[in-house]
């Protein structure tokens, strides 16, 4: 979004409070945030699921039981990471609203290294999924459950895990430097637009033949 589509009373420094511009743009967000962690939620009882209903009579049931669980330990995981970048935007949205004292630089780093290490739960719980999916048979419920389960794992990873908290201000909007940039290239061409409309001749003063 260009600045010029924000009042000037509206535009405040970036990391103050009372921003209601930017709270407004970033409510969308937050429920966005709010969505990934109830499939994050959905994502654990699909796991769970995929337990109860492993088929206990091959002879590979210990190994694939080790891999549900862990695909269990991964859903609880992205849960846990969903939850904190849920409060983590909580906190930031009250303050940009200007109903918290303290900004979002409580929870921020936490939501930074959450984002990174979602990653990394997303594909264990792939690995997870598939291997335990294998030893219960592709057509077995359990297998349904764990592709299910990693599903809404990787949803709740797009949609809150992997949407960490910006101290100096939230995606979407332009941050301060980005402001500087835009106004020096700005300058810039306006030189060289000066330039050329000064060695570009009028067309009144052509020679005559």
């Amino acid at each position: 979004m260009r600045d010029e589509e924000y009042q000037a009373d509206q535009v405040a420094a970036y990391g103050a409070s009372g921003q209601p511009a930017v709270a407004a743009r970033m409510a969308p967000h937050l429920r966005m945030t709010r969505v990934g962690a109830v499939a994050a939620a959905v994502s654990v009882l699909a796991a769970v699921g995929a337990l109860v209903t492993f088929p206990r009579f091959t002879t590979a049931t210990a190994s694939g039981i080790g891999w549900g669980v862990f695909l269990l330990v991964c859903a609880v995981a992205m849960l846990g990471i969903c939850v904190l970048q849920l409060a983590a935007w909580r906190q930031a949205m009250a303050w940009w609203r200007g109903e918290r004292e303290t900004g979002p630089r409580t929870l921020a780093p936490f939501s930074w290294w959450a984002h990174v290490a979602s990653y990394a739960v997303a594909v264990g719980a792939l690995f997870a999924a598939m291997a335990g999916s294998a030893v219960a048979g592709w057509t077995a419920t359990a297998a349904t459950l764990m592709a299910l389960s990693l599903v809404l794992l990787l949803a709740g990873q797009i949609l809150g895990g992997v949407q960490y908290v910006r101290p100096d201000g939230p995606p979407g909007t332009v941050p301060a430097h980005m402001r500087r940039l835009l106004a020096r290239e700005r300058a810039r061409q306006e030189a060289a637009a000066a330039i050329v409309d000064r060695d570009t001749p009028p067309t009144g003063d052509a020679p005559r033949g």
